[in-house]
């Protein structure tokens, strides 16, 4: 039976990946060392979800080299992946399930590459995601359209109706709008939702996209 999408692209934190605590944790670690402990509250970091790393980091350190600032995140982070982040409920299995219908998976975040391999390994979804695009893999980050683009021609898919982007926020939404591609959001997290926004699906739980792909 033909799926409604042969390619289902997706975003990473917030969307298939638990990332906020091992952000919060990261952060955390920063604050105490450039901010002599004064600590943003976890209800505004939980928004550094999303946009580049980057743009938050410049704004929380004014005056500290940006460069070193990305560098120990990066180093920061990595020891907690392993111990803080998880999947979604449902995202293992329902991924697993795609794959062996022949939909092609794939990743577009605006998370670094490095950070994106070390992601996907912690949560063993580099066995089920057939390829990715970083935010350093692109000349703009999202919600330029560069890294859907990169995907539908790396899968050869000219069909813009045959490609789903599903992500957690408003850049999430005018990435798969820019790129002219149908876009679900999912509802979960302790952001808050933007309802204002008209995805073509609002995605409760994550075994509602089989669903979707099968309609």
């Amino acid at each position: 039976m033909p799926k409604k999408y042969d390619l289902v692209l997706l975003d990473l934190d917030g969307t298939v990946a638990d990332t906020d605590e091992m952000i919060l944790r990261t952060m955390n670690d920063l604050y105490d060392k450039y901010r002599d402990g004064r600590r943003t509250p976890p209800e505004e970091v939980y928004y550094f979800s999303g946009p580049p790393i980057k743009v938050s980091l410049e704004k929380e350190f004014p005056g500290v080299d940006i460069n070193l600032l990305m560098k120990e995140f990066a180093d920061i982070s990595w020891d907690y992946y392993d111990i803080c982040v998880t999947t979604y409920p449902h995202v293992i299995e329902t991924l697993t399930k795609l794959k062996s219908e022949g939909v092609y998976l794939g990743i577009v975040t605006s998370k670094g590459h490095n950070n994106t391999i070390k992601c996907l390994e912690s949560l063993h979804l580099n066995e089920l995601i057939d390829v990715f695009v970083a935010g350093d893999d692109v000349k703009e980050t999202k919600p330029n359209p560069e890294g859907i683009y990169l995907l539908m021609e790396h899968f050869a898919i000219k069909d813009k109706k045959k490609v789903l982007y599903i992500g957690d926020n408003k850049g999430d939404y005018l990435t798969a709008r820019n790129a002219g591609v149908d876009v679900g959001l999912v509802t979960w997290g302790p952001r808050k939702i933007d309802y204002s926004l008209s995805p073509e699906y609002w995605i409760d739980d994550f075994k509602e996209v089989e669903e979707i792909i099968n309609e």
